[in-house]
């Protein structure tokens, strides 16, 4: 089963949309600490009648005897293995320049950089974790990426140098240690596949970034080169999306040519931004995750509260349309990854970068337009974990990776430090995601 149909939904309602000045009580019911089936600490906060069960810690050892990376952070569902009901899991790890988590030739792209990918295995039919392993080594800042429509995971650099900020791509048994040149160098975040073309969409995780699409010369083989395009706003040259605040505000877009994209000089964002192709300005490009016809991205940073904005993309018609600005930190503080959820709604990951001393969360957005909590971490040892994992408050730590089983039950999420995926599963169906 190809990994795009797992979220074949259509999220139109998201037109009618309206921003809100506070968020709403959970229609899953107040959060409270909940006991973790695998260590019996109260790691995370979820409504009553919500489980889970921790896996694959920061220096666990795994399943090829290698000591899991740090830093966990995007990551999707890519393989559900027939009548076994296992599903195959890739993760990022954003680990920055230094030596490779792991050196294996066949999955090691250079020997100066920690991050990479680690793949993990779940039963979802008995709900249990079943078996982690490394996948790609030898990459910096593996921040977020992209399920493809063909199960593989694009894994991104969030980085921009002379031999990285390249995009990687992930299988169910190990990656591909050659980057894709013509996705583009710079400082990737997410990237999403639209299965009826093929076309790859691209975030930029930059003060000052650009939204991207790359044509593939044939769908579904990435490395045989294509065309990197940048976003424009029709007749409106280098039009700046960061303080837009009118839900529902739709733009005609178009694509201009990246003519060099692996430049080392001259960026990727400026060749696009530049004379004569005046491509658009957005603040902080991170999480984006495709519906049926649609895509959606969010802006870390934007909008007048600097808090987030999610913007959904209709390429049949070529149109842009802002359908949610957070107005205050208590709706949506700097969400990053997002994903489309099975019920109908959207998933936020919160990264305030430590400024919520409460503790950062998962976030519902509604069909209306409405802003709940669903989750929050509640991560505090007082004692190190697996000797590996100092004792510490790791509550102020964002949540990253959220993605769903095919079948709905399963969330599975990160906290990127002290670095810890989760399963999680409850009553789905009182609410919407």
């Amino acid at each position: 089963m190809g990994a795009g149909a797992f979220w074949a939904l259509s999220l139109n309602p998201f037109m009618a949309r309206r921003a809100h000045g506070a968020g709403i009580p959970s229609p899953y019911g107040s959060i409270s600490p909940k006991l973790d089936e695998t260590t019996g600490l109260p790691l995370l906060k979820l409504p009553e009648g919500f489980r889970y069960q921790s896996f694959s810690w920061t220096g666990d050892m795994m399943a090829d005897d290698v000591r899991c990376p740090n830093l966990h952070d995007g990551m999707a569902v890519i393989d559900a293995q027939g009548n076994s009901g296992h599903v195959v899991l890739v993760r990022n790890h954003e680990g920055g320049s230094g030596g490779p988590y792991v050196s294996k030739p066949s999955i090691t792209y250079a020997d100066d950089g920690a991050g990479g990918t680690t793949n993990l295995v779940f039963d979802v039919r008995h709900g249990r974790w079943m078996k982690d392993w490394s996948s790609l080594a030898g990459t910096i800042r593996n921040c977020a990426g992209g399920v493809t429509p063909w199960g593989t995971w694009i894994s991104g650099e969030e980085t921009f140098g002379p031999d990285h900020g390249w995009s990687f791509e992930v299988g169910a048994q190990k990656g591909d240690r050659r980057p894709i040149i013509d996705m583009g160098r710079f400082s990737h975040e997410a990237m999403m596949v639209d299965p009826a073309t093929g076309y790859v969409y691209e975030t930029e995780d930059a003060t000052s970034s650009g939204f991207y699409k790359f044509v593939p010369n044939a769908p579904g083989r990435l490395h045989d080169g294509g065309e990197l395009f940048m976003l424009r706003v029709k007749n409106q040259p280098n039009f700046n999306f960061g303080p837009v605040s009118v839900v529902g505000q739709m733009w005609d877009v178009e694509w201009v040519p990246i003519a060099d994209p692996a430049a080392t000089v001259r960026t990727t964002y400026l060749q696009g931004a530049a004379a004569p192709n005046f491509g658009a300005q957005f603040r902080r490009l991170e999480g984006c995750w495709w519906g049926e016809h649609t895509g959606y991205f969010l802006s870390t940073n934007g909008g007048p509260a600097g808090e987030g904005q999610v913007f959904e993309y209709n390429p049949a018609a070529e149109t842009l349309k802002l359908i949610y600005v957070s107005p205050t930190a208590n709706d949506v503080d700097n969400p990053d990854n997002m994903t489309v959820t099975p019920r109908g709604g959207l998933l936020l990951c919160e990264d305030a970068a430590g400024d919520n001393v409460i503790g950062e969360r998962l976030v519902g957005l509604t069909l209306d337009g409405n802003t709940f909590t669903f989750a929050q971490n509640n991560i505090t040892l007082t004692t190190a974990y697996n000797d590996r994992v100092p004792a510490g408050n790791y509550i102020r730590n964002e949540f990253a990776g959220a993605c769903y089983s095919p079948d709905g039950q399963w969330l599975f999420v990160n906290i990127q430090t002290p670095g810890v995926t989760f399963a999680i599963t409850g009553p789905w169906g009182s609410g919407p995601l």
